[in-house]
């Protein structure tokens, strides 16, 4: 390469590295300093993983607070309705010598990178991207080798590198991202990326800290940016000699054919307790614990309900279309990433209420059989087969308008309804007199459930008999008066 040559350097503030959809259905990539100002022009990021849409995001909002520290609330609202970020607050993307802090490449400082691993036991830049097929992946069909003869373009190493802040795994020799690396994360997405971007920001971010790219030492204490930036991995990429098609995207140009890589900073903590920083973060779900997606060992009923659910009840406080992410990951290995929808969910009470429906189809359905405490396997296995369709349409009926409770009930009715009669028409034994007996049980058995869950209030549970009894116990002998 040339020292004249900018892919020497690819600096992420000009080179077009970005996944972006025009507002107008135009997809193209963009850098840094036209992501923001021209934001509002922007309809989303578009990256294919879905993970990477997130990190970007959180990636950008970083930027911005830097190029606009001690943004305050007043602030905040003048950009409501606006078409653009305003130039002032980008001095330091904008001038003829762009911030070298952001070089993905050359000889001096790299973005997000320590120059100290330089010349160490190089591994494969498929370790960058956990879905490229690289030759220690087991479940791909294609496998690529160690040998040095494929290589990544920069802004493919740039999307890794920033997934990295967010989705990190962790074992012995590397630590976990700034959250763990199974945490689910939910953003607002606006109209555009300009309101995406400010419904999104940090609610206390005066105090916003040090930007990460600035430094290779860890923030203390950590700011909004490096919360947002977070630097999991020491790395050094290793640039190939010549010119080719990336192994990833297939753009042609520059190639990234290994890397060095080592742990980087440690995973943040308050006061000792990981916890206590967990809630500051204003984008992961939290149900005391960071929220998950189910491993690829759960059962396909349990991978259809229960990452939405949680979804839904965890961001509750969001207004407007929300979107969840979350990874599947099996020690160091991704397996698998979601993206839930959800746009109009607005009755938390409809989703708790068909949570307790469908907690208790199982019941519903030993109830259709002669011995009902039986466990009734076949029933289970059925009920496993047919819950991917029920929640789908439960999904799709839960963002309707609001209804009554009435016409709710019969919402429900008609998703379960089929699903009840199914299962017990292919499981119960006997006469077809007798199996269409069991149906009607069934049938009826779920619409007890049905009005007894829709006549109690969304989380108030069912008082136990001796609740309103007082303590009668005896006192211990020789116990004080």
């Amino acid at each position: 390469m040339s020292p004249t040559d900018p892919s020497a350097t690819f600096n992420l503030i000009e080179a077009r590295w970005i996944p972006v959809l025009r507002t107008n259905g135009q997809f193209e990539r963009v850098g840094i300093r036209m992501a923001l100002m021209e934001a509002g022009s922007i309809r989303q990021i578009a990256a294919s993983n879905p993970m990477d849409n997130v990190s970007l995001l959180r990636f950008l909002l970083a930027v911005l607070l830097w190029c606009r520290p001690g943004l305050d609330e007043a602030e905040r609202r003048g950009l409501d309705g606006a078409t653009r970020i305003p130039e002032g607050w980008l001095k330091k993307l904008v001038g003829q010598q762009p911030e070298p802090a952001f070089n993905l490449l050359g000889d001096g400082v790299r973005f997000y990178q320590d120059s100290s691993l330089k010349g160490k036991e190089p591994r494969p830049i498929a370790d960058l991207l956990g879905e490229f097929p690289g030759a220690d992946s087991v479940n791909h069909m294609r496998h690529v080798v160690h040998d040095g003869s494929y290589g990544f373009c920069p802004a493919c190493c740039a999307l890794g590198i920033l997934r990295l802040s967010v989705w990190a795994p962790a074992n012995r020799f590397y630590p976990a991202s700034v959250n763990p690396s199974s945490a689910a994360y939910a953003v607002v997405e606006g109209k555009d990326l300009l309101t995406t971007m400010i419904v999104n920001l940090p609610h206390d971010a005066t105090h916003s800290g040090e930007a990460p790219w600035l430094t290779d030492q860890p923030p203390d204490p950590q700011g909004a940016i490096a919360c947002l930036a977070w630097r999991p991995r020491r790395l050094w990429l290793n640039v190939a000699d010549g010119r080719g098609a990336c192994a990833n995207c297939g753009q042609p140009g520059v190639l990234v054919e290994s890397l060095c890589n080592d742990g980087g900073w440690p995973t943040p903590k308050t006061e000792g307790r990981l916890k206590k920083f967990w809630e500051l973060d204003p984008h992961l779900l939290i149900d005391g614990e960071p929220a998950s997606l189910p491993g690829l060992g759960a059962s396909a009923a349990v991978h259809a309900s229960r990452f939405w659910r949680d979804a839904v009840r965890l961001s509750a406080g969001l207004k407007g279309r929300v979107v969840a992410v979350g990874p599947v990951v099996n020690k160091f290995v991704f397996q698998d990433a979601a993206r839930v929808v959800f746009p109009r969910l607005r009755a938390q009470s409809r989703v708790e209420f068909s949570q307790k429906v469908n907690e208790k189809l199982r019941g519903v359905l030993r109830k259709a059989t002669p011995n009902a405490d039986r466990q009734h396997p076949q029933m289970h296995a059925a009920v496993t087969m047919l819950t991917p369709d029920a929640e789908a349409r439960v999904f799709a009926v839960l963002q309707a308008p609001d209804p009554g409770a009435d016409e709710g009930l019969l919402l429900l009715h008609n998703v379960y309804g089929p699903l009840v009669e199914r299962v017990v028409s292919s499981t119960a034994r006997g006469s077809p007199l007798r199996r269409r007996e069991a149906v009607s049980r069934a049938l009826a058995a779920l619409d007890r459930v049905l009005r007894t869950a829709a006549a109690r209030p969304a989380g108030q549970k069912k008082s136990a008999p001796n609740a309103a009894k007082p303590n009668r116990s005896r006192r211990k002998k020789g116990a004080a008066s």
